[in-house]
């Protein structure tokens, strides 16, 4: 980590090691393939219109455990297999750690503590409740496969987290020190697109703020924490367990 930010000082691509230049081509063209697939090929609907039959089995659930598979499986497995087997490097070093320093526990609890009024004033609005919970077909389902759902939900956070504050921000950050978060933050506000308004826009902050606290910390552990927060939060107001509002 002691030579991020010095490969770029040049402004020039041809500045880069090689070894760095392979690096930013990889992270950016996997990032576009990722996306792009995810948009077209992993939505729930996709699997609805290709798997008729399956669709309504479990209220509901096959097309969303479809989506948060996929999730799982781009945002998480494949790039920790690229940073492992390609690029040759420590997941440690992409933030991915169980170690949480004792001094940034008051860090993550703050900012979830700030982000909880948010919280709740969003779940209190029209269009909000129309999206969430995720899984439309809660209220009808189980309590097993609503378990199993969340699961799912959840663990789709982790390995966004690893994705864009770990494989982007300080992957990248190696190279470009911390111009990464501002680049991070773009993708990452594109897959809210289909979210409310007021959510893709918060995308924006988020992504800046999450992404300068992996900087600084080395570790996703503030994002994982804060995401699941407020993923579990939203989800246990839509279904009404918690009764707040």
């Amino acid at each position: 980590m002691q030579n991020a930010g010095m490969h770029g000082t040049g402004g020039d691509a041809g500045a880069l090691a090689p070894a760095d230049l392979r690096f930013v081509i990889a992270a950016s063209l996997y990032t576009a393939i990722a996306l792009t697939f995810l948009e077209y090929f992993a939505r729930p609907g996709f699997f609805s219109q290709n798997f008729p039959l399956a669709t309504g089995a479990h209220s509901g659930l096959y097309p969303h455990l479809w989506w948060a598979v996929w999730t799982i499986g781009l945002f998480l497995l494949v790039p920790a297999v690229l940073v492992l087997a390609v690029f040759r490097h420590r997941l440690r070093d992409y933030g991915l750690t169980l170690a949480i320093k004792r001094q940034y526990w008051w860090l993550y609890l703050g900012m979830f503590a700030a982000v909880f009024p948010l919280v709740l004033y969003a779940a209190s609005r029209p269009d909000f409740q129309a999206v969430y919970p995720f899984y439309r077909g809660a209220h009808q389902a189980t309590a097993g496969t609503i378990v199993a759902w969340e699961i799912a939900y959840l663990t789709q956070f982790f390995a966004l987290e690893f994705f864009f504050r770990g494989f982007l921000v300080l992957g990248l950050g190696r190279v470009i020190g911390r111009a990464s978060i501002w680049l991070a933050m773009i993708p990452y506000c594109m897959i809210h697109y289909h979210k409310p308004p007021l959510e893709a826009f918060a995308a924006i902050v988020a992504g800046v703020v999450l992404g300068e606290v992996a900087y600084r910390t080395r570790s996703i552990a503030g994002g994982v924490i804060v995401h699941v927060g407020v993923a579990a939060t939203m989800e246990l107001l839509a279904l009404k367990v918690l009764k707040i509002l």
